[in-house]
């Protein structure tokens, strides 16, 4: 029995001699100089092959292996060499690459650049002379389309505002735009400001008649024909008339009139603070003002004339 378990123990032994013989050996990957083949490609050649061989048998062989306490010291072994022979690999592919490979491709990117720097400034130039050419093709355009323009305001008795509305629009400045029909669309903006033009000037005549007829200043309720029809205005001359006629009432009555809201505590107090000497002090007051678009102009004027410093914190829009 004794002979038994020793020839049982040299079997296995002999086992592990023969898969000890299955390794690397200090093989590693060594890749030769690049040559320069007759149809300008690059030959790279090296151990590729022998050492794919080699790795191969030793996957196959010991990746489905199972471990037992005779073997798994050499299979520890033989993981730390993939380890080494990954890291060999990538170091010696970094090496080549820093040696063969990147002096070239850093020399061919430089002598490419110094090119496109010329093609670039021969770029430049012939752009900028197509781009003066244009403009002066674009300006001697202008000229005749503003002739165009002078013809349409005049045929249509057009005043300077409205003739300053009609545009030279982008497509006029095409190429492939015929004149006849950039002179026929500036007519069609002309025909279309006579038409605002006329009913601008019947707004003004209906309105200052209405203002006349209220003992009203009409200046103020024809600025807002910009934002407003004639009709709404005409409305409002009527209800501000009638405001003025029972305010005088209640005045012949001998009623009390108060105009806006009654005065606050805040204000009593600004205009205590305002009623003293001292013209050379500096007050700051924070307004809320509530104004229309026509009236923004004169508030500023206002200001500017008064010398009053102000400055815009926020709005409601």
């Amino acid at each position: 029995m004794a002979n038994t378990k020793g020839t049982k123990k040299m079997e296995k032994a002999v086992v592990v001699a023969e898969e000890k013989e299955v390794g690397f050996g200090g093989l590693e990957l060594k890749i030769q100089k690049p040559t320069l083949n007759a149809d300008k490609t690059l030959s790279i050649s090296g151990n590729f092959e022998e050492l794919g061989n080699k790795i191969q048998k030793v996957v196959d062989k010991y990746k489905n292996e199972v471990l037992t306490e005779e073997n798994v010291g050499y299979i520890k072994n033989l993981k730390s060499q993939f380890v080494s022979l990954r890291t060999g690999i990538e170091r010696e592919r970094k090496e080549y690459k820093k040696v063969y490979l990147d002096p070239p491709t850093k020399l061919i990117n430089a002598m490419c650049d110094e090119l496109q720097k010329i093609i670039a400034e021969g770029e430049n130039a012939l752009a900028s002379q197509l781009d003066a050419y244009d403009q002066r093709r674009k300006d001697e355009l202008t000229v005749i389309l503003n002739e165009y323009k002078d013809e349409a305001a005049a045929k249509h008795n057009l005043r300077d505002e409205y003739k300053d509305q009609i545009q030279l629009i982008d497509k006029y400045y095409n190429k492939t735009q015929a004149e006849e029909d950039s002179a026929d669309d500036i007519e069609r903006q002309a025909a279309e400001l006579e038409k605002k033009q006329k009913e601008y000037d019947s707004g003004v005549a209906l309105i200052t008649t209405e203002c006349n007829d209220a003992e009203l200043l009409p200046d103020a309720y024809l600025r807002e024909l910009q934002y407003k029809s004639a009709m709404e205005i005409i409305l409002e001359i009527k209800q501000d008339k009638k405001t003025r006629d029972e305010m005088k009432a209640k005045e012949a009555a001998g009623e009390k009139i108060v105009i806006g809201e009654p005065i606050t505590e805040e204000l009593k107090k600004a205009i205590s603070l305002d009623s003293k000497e001292d013209k050379e002090e500096l007050r700051t007051r924070v307004l809320r003002v509530t104004y229309k678009p026509e009236q923004a102009k004169l508030m500023a004027s206002f200001f500017r004339e008064n010398k009053i410093q102000f400055e815009f914190i926020q709005t409601d829009f």
